[in-house]
């Protein structure tokens, strides 16, 4: 079964979900002439209605199922390996789940503060995403190896780092590139059109084109990386337990879970 038995579903949703918000808004944004045929970043695809109300709505989902993707991840290591039995593991589980929050966040401002309207916050959120992502990856990397070979094998480990290497190549070039063809794009005396359809007789072309396909290849990756978990997931259960602690609401619960109980224990 592609699905199977566990919570399988959760990385795929999430990978299926993001993909077809980036390709829907694209084939929108093109078709509108919102943004050029080719090497458009994410966010141009989106940064325009109607796709912008797609890209908005959809990328919040998908922050959610990356936040709960995360959150089980968290609890299958923790379920695994004590703290007793690598305080190592333990540290980089909790640093871990810490980063993916950030980068979801990131995700967030992405998808709600378009770069046509408030572009600071939205440059700050593709920074974390891509960034604290990035980070996620590796630690949950070193992890895998770190886990290896009591509780993992070390195929799926090889297979994590090759991605988390190509999300950190891509995140380098992404931002060198773009530094360099916003530099060039700035020395260009006159523009008749913005930088969500760039020409490439423009100066700074060919280091945008860079930026653009590899941001593309980061989000993409990104993606790949959550479809690892896919076959450990699908050994894991999780469920959500009721305690009553008091025979009437209104009296106060003694010992017992309450609203301000920590999840992450």
């Amino acid at each position: 079964m592609v699905l199977g038995p566990g919570v399988g579903f959760l990385p795929i949703s999430l990978g299926l979900l993001a993909a077809a918000t980036f390709i829907t808004t694209y084939i929108i944004a093109v078709v509108k002439g919102d943004t050029s045929v080719w090497f458009p970043y994410i966010s141009d695809t989106g940064a325009d209605s109607p796709e912008s109300c797609i890209f908005g709505e959809f990328l919040n989902l998908s922050a959610f199922l990356a936040v709960a993707t995360m959150y089980v991840r968290y609890k299958m290591v923790k379920a695994f390996v004590s703290e007793g039995q690598s305080r190592k593991i333990t540290i980089l589980n909790r640093v871990g789940m810490v980063f993916g929050v950030i980068s979801v966040t990131g995700m967030t401002m992405v998808a709600n503060f378009q770069e046509t309207r408030v572009i600071s916050v939205h440059l700050v959120g593709a920074a974390m995403v891509f960034g604290f992502g990035v980070l996620y990856a590796l630690l949950q990397t070193s992890i895998s190896f770190a886990m290896h070979p009591d509780y993992n094998g070390l195929y799926i480990c090889r297979w994590r780092l090759a991605i988390s290497l190509v999300s950190l190549i891509s995140l380098t070039t992404t931002f060198i590139a773009g530094a360099i063809a916003r530099e060039q794009w700035n020395g260009q005396a006159h523009h008749d059109h913005s930088t969500m359809k760039w020409d490439p007789k423009d100066a700074g072309y060919t280091a945008h084109a860079v930026s653009s396909v590899g941001e593309w290849v980061m989000a993409f990756a990104f993606l790949l990386y959550f479809f690892t978990f896919i076959r450990d997931f699908q050994k894991v259960s999780m469920e959500i337990q009721t305690h009553i602690c008091v025979t009437h609401l209104d009296q106060i619960p003694v010992n017992g879970p309450d609203e301000t109980t920590k999840l992450l224990v």
